[in-house]
């Protein structure tokens, strides 16, 4: 009898030293009871000394590298309601009921912790301030690869854009469009062994009054290029690289990579490969050599490239849209 009584009590002991435990170490079993005794009113709903109504709304202007907090103004009396457009002009604007001083050119964030996200890009006039915008908009990444501009344009407000070289350099064209302002789509290529990823790349130039030029922009990588403080076009991008003989400007520091959702269609995480690019500088001048070895051009109905006659098949092999040009007929072409 006496060892059925203690056996029972060891019994009882686990039993009672397995609930504590299992309510000490799992979350999940603990807040379930919680919840569960307070819906029975036989405990108190948890009074935390802090809760969502204490956050406040919080703003700030990114221009190039830098980052700065913008405060509310009261002094401001005609601010209007935050537009549903990317592209805003200068000027007054209302978030979460407080004013804003707008009036400079470039990207601003607007935020109240969990209840809502807003960015817009002010615009009139400087290509510089909508370049660095969108520069602190978009990371490379895949996800977005499948949305349409419009859909991209409607995500911009309230997040960052994660897609490839062609996808960033497709939007900012539309952006450019819609603004009148001169540019085209360009693509490079490497001669070097081709593999199933990492054989060319997309940028965009634009055509600067300011300079009488072309000039590239590699937003991909949030840079654009010079020699002897001039900005290069992709003609002479590509013959600096060979060169090595150029500068590299950053128009922000922003997240270059989405590394927690790059992913190819088969599942592979190209997290790795994309850290090895962007790591540095002398890692991103590594990866420009052998990727900007080919310039091709498009116009309406080819894309257009004047490398030498003995890798015009190679080249030509990786697409039928590619069609070969003498140096000169090229140059008259998209560079006179």
């Amino acid at each position: 009898m006496n060892n059925k009584i203690i056996a029972a009590s060891g019994l009882g002991f686990i039993i009672i030293f397995t609930i504590f435990y299992t309510l000490q170490n799992d979350t999940d079993v603990r807040n379930s009871m919680e919840e569960s005794l307070i819906e029975m009113q036989l405990k108190e709903p948890i009074s935390r000394p802090y809760s969502q109504d204490d956050n406040t709304p919080q703003a700030y202007f990114a221009y190039q590298t830098s980052i700065n907090e913008i405060i509310a103004d009261y002094s401001l009396v005609d601010s209007k309601t935050l537009p549903d457009e990317l592209l805003i002009a200068p000027g007054y604007y209302e978030f979460q009921d407080l004013n804003y001083d707008l009036t400079k050119e470039g990207l601003y964030r607007f935020y109240l912790p969990e209840i809502e996200n807003q960015q817009r890009i002010v615009f009139d006039s400087n290509v510089d301030s909508l370049l660095s915008s969108i520069a602190w908009i978009y990371s490379h990444g895949n996800s977005d690869n499948n949305k349409s501009v419009e859909e991209l344009d409607d995500k911009a407000l309230h997040s960052k854009i994660f897609g490839t070289c062609d996808n960033i350099s497709h939007w900012i064209k539309h952006i450019l469009d819609d603004r009148q302002i001169k540019s085209r789509v360009v693509q490079t290529l490497t001669i070097e062994d081709w593999n199933s990823y990492n054989n060319g790349h997309t940028m965009i130039e634009i055509y600067r009054d300011d300079f009488n030029k072309w000039v590239l922009y590699d937003l991909d990588n949030n840079a654009y290029f010079s020699v002897n403080q001039i900005p290069l076009s992709l003609l002479e991008f590509h013959e600096s690289v060979n060169k090595g003989n150029y500068d590299i400007h950053f128009l922000t520091n922003d997240t270059k990579n989405d590394i927690s959702n790059f992913k190819g269609n088969d599942g592979y995480d190209y997290a790795f490969f994309a850290e090895s690019i962007n790591s540095n500088e002398e890692t991103l001048r590594d990866w420009y050599h052998r990727v900007i070895q080919v310039v091709i051009i498009s116009d309406t109905e080819n894309d257009y490239h004047f490398y030498d006659q003995k890798h015009r098949e190679q080249i030509e092999n990786y697409s039928n849209q590619y069609k070969f040009l003498e140096y000169e007929e090229f140059i008259q072409k998209f560079y006179n």
